[in-house]
């Protein structure tokens, strides 16, 4: 049997000049894979198996004697028709073009279409081919969206710069917000590697030349964060990742992620926590240490007190008195600064305390400090412990005078300050709104970074030894910050420094009235004292002498003690003289169960700190600041029996 000789196969060494029949030219479009249509003016005359399955028809029999409206996108025909129109007219191929097309089942299908003018049996018509480009142009749009999400991380607040590294040129090229990151002008497409390692901080540069290090070996992909110097003296701090591709030259590709805001919030945080548990040590010895103090002064009192004719111990007594208050400053600084303090807020014009002030200042501080005040008339009223606002002034001026040893100025601001969102976030965690803003300013030697960074730690100075504790502005941040305000400084080495300081204004209410003389101590006429102190010492001394001033006393060492007590007892308790912070049952609910046996029973609280207890305490209620003398003890106690129930 004769074998049949494949037309486009010839014998070795000689070239077929043989055209392939009409026949073999449609079987070969027949098995294109890519859709292939001819039509005369738009009137569909053939179509291939590949288009017949591309249109989503049965057979070519659905498609041949259409017109080609019928598969073409509505908006896209106008822009075919006049490409046929070009067709004929020039009769000769156009650049390939894309349309969308209508299958049957209403889908639509992007194509690349690439037409050609042929002769079709006898007539001038034209050849398509169709090629689907759906996945392309899928990769097209997702790439747009990535590029668009990009541009907008970019533009938006993660501040996402571009890098490009070749390897072979040791040069970068950087995108608009990697310039930015780096503080430089954009004035070449490419930067000198060299360059822009002179800008990172000297101390972070081996962490980056390790890390690149790592990417060459193929040990790793790039991961660092450093610190950038830019040319106006600010530092940013970038978060750079990066990977090493290899596509002819060898490059590596990453980002640089601006993290300077998020490094400012993580230290403000870090003092925060810091601040934070140094207070709540400096509280707890404090709250200790005020027990030990108002029994050391309370058997001093006693003893200076005792009718004996013994001149140098009542010197002694006196002396020891006088040192354990002393010490009691010290204790109220520490409870100040960890926000323990117990304070008497009242509604004032800051105004009026600076310009009281105005008058102690300047034999405070000394003839050659010069004191400029700056009142503003628009502040508001503030609600505060008078005593404690005029200890933030009185340590900051200290704190200014010593800045200037040989002389310099001081100027004191108040003013109304409407704190927007972006400068409130850049202060956290204050908050928008209006506040009095009290701001003190000297122009003495200023502090370094370091110091800044330690200035508000209590016992920290920077002052020779026996020139101060290192506790003023340790209290002063304690009671801003108890006050419901927030405090800031700026200072630069041999240019001064500013405390800027913010108190919530008070709700508009009266003026607080001026406080009046407290009565006389008078003796008891045998009341009796319900006495409730955990500490032993401090319970003894003070029970022995509401004694000697002619009082019944009970005393118990805590809350259930004193139940037991009150229950048993036959007579009537005039008054309850409690410790405010006992472990189990506190002041107040212990005041609130004996007042349901004795209704007409006076109550008074002692407290060396501000606990959660104390708010719960009435407006109206006594309350005793420990260390106290005991004189003050017993005109307290003396007021609250003559008041009418």
């Amino acid at each position: 049997m004769q074998r049949r000789q494949n037309p486009f196969i010839v014998a070795p060494g000689k070239i077929s000049t043989s055209v392939p029949s009409e026949a073999t030219l449609r079987r070969f479009i027949a098995d294109l894979p890519d859709a292939v249509l001819v039509h005369v003016d738009g009137t569909i005359l053939y179509v291939n198996p590949a288009c017949v399955r591309l249109l989503g028809a049965k057979s070519d029999e659905h498609l041949s004697g259409k017109h080609i409206s019928l598969i073409i996108h509505p908006d896209d025909f106008a822009h075919v028709q006049s490409r046929i129109d070009e067709h004929y007219r020039i009769n000769d191929a156009l650049p390939p073009d894309e349309c969308r097309l209508v299958s049957l089942d209403g889908s639509v299908i992007p194509v690349e279409a690439v037409a050609t003018p042929t002769d079709w049996e006898g007539e001038r018509a034209i050849q398509v081919v169709l090629r689907d480009i759906r996945k392309r142009k899928l990769a097209e749009h997702q790439h747009y969206v990535w590029q668009k999400r990009l541009e907008l991380a970019q533009q938006g607040g993660l501040k996402i710069g571009l890098w490009d590294w070749d390897l072979a040129t040791n040069t970068v090229i950087w995108s608009d917000e990697s310039y930015r990151q780096f503080g430089i002008d954009r004035h070449d497409s490419t930067v000198p590697v060299g360059d822009a390692m002179q800008r990172i901080h000297p101390d972070d540069r081996p962490i980056v030349e390790a890390e690149i290090g790592k990417v060459l070996t193929g040990a790793s992909d790039y991961a660092a964060q450093y610190r950038v110097l830019r040319p106006d003296g600010t530092i940013s701090w970038i978060d750079a990742h990066g990977v090493l591709v290899d596509n002819g030259s060898t490059h590596m590709l990453g980002v640089g992620i601006d993290i300077t805001e998020r490094k400012v919030l993580e230290h403000q945080f870090w003092q925060s926590q810091k601040l934070e548990a140094i207070g709540c040590l400096a509280g707890g010895v404090a709250h200790d240490f005020n027990n030990v103090l108002m029994i050391v002064s309370s058997y001093a009192d006693m003893i200076v007190e005792m009718n004996i004719d013994h001149p140098k111990l009542k010197e002694y007594a006196t002396t020891i008195r006088q040192a354990s208050f002393r010490a009691a400053t010290v204790t109220q600084q520490l409870l100040a600064f960890s926000r323990k303090q117990i304070l008497e807020p009242e509604v004032l014009d800051i105004n009026h305390v600076v310009k009281d002030l105005n008058k102690i200042l300047p034999k405070l501080l000394g003839e050659d400090i010069n004191i400029v005040t700056r009142l503003d008339p628009a502040v508001r009223r503030i609600k505060v412990d008078r005593g404690q606002l005029e200890q933030i002034v009185m340590n900051l001026a200290v704190n200014a005078r010593d800045a200037m040893p040989k002389g310099g100025e001081l100027v004191i601001d108040t003013r109304h300050a409407v704190v927007n969102a972006k400068y409130a976030d850049a202060h956290r965690p204050m908050t928008p709104g209006e506040y009095m803003m009290l701001s003190v300013s000297d122009n003495g030697t200023g502090m370094d970074a370091a110091t800044q960074a330690r200035i508000f730690e209590p016992f920290f100075t920077t002052k020779e030894r026996g020139r101060g504790t290192g506790l003023g502005l340790a209290s002063v941040y304690g009671i801003v910050k108890q006050s419901g305000g927030f405090i800031w400084l700026t200072s630069e080495l041999g240019k001064g420094t500013t405390f800027e300081i913010c108190l919530p204004y008070a709700p508009e209410t009266p003026l607080a009235r001026p406080a009046t003389s407290a009565s006389k101590v008078s003796s008891g006429h045998s009341e009796t004292i319900l006495l409730v102190e955990d500490e032993t010492g401090l319970r003894t001394a003070v029970r022995e002498f509401l004694g000697t001033q002619g009082y019944n006393v009970l005393s118990a060492g805590d809350a259930v003690e004193a139940l037991r007590l009150a229950e048993q007892y036959q007579g009537t308790i005039d008054a309850l003289l409690t410790d405010l912070v006992m472990p189990g049952m506190d002041g107040i609910e212990l005041g609130k169960t004996v007042r349901s046996k004795y209704p007409k029973i006076r109550t008074l609280f002692m407290s060396g700190y501000h606990d959660r207890a104390a708010d719960g305490l009435n407006p109206d209620a006594i309350l005793l600041r420990k260390p106290c003398s005991l004189q003050v003890i017993a005109a307290k106690l003396n007021d609250a029996l003559q008041r009418h129930v």
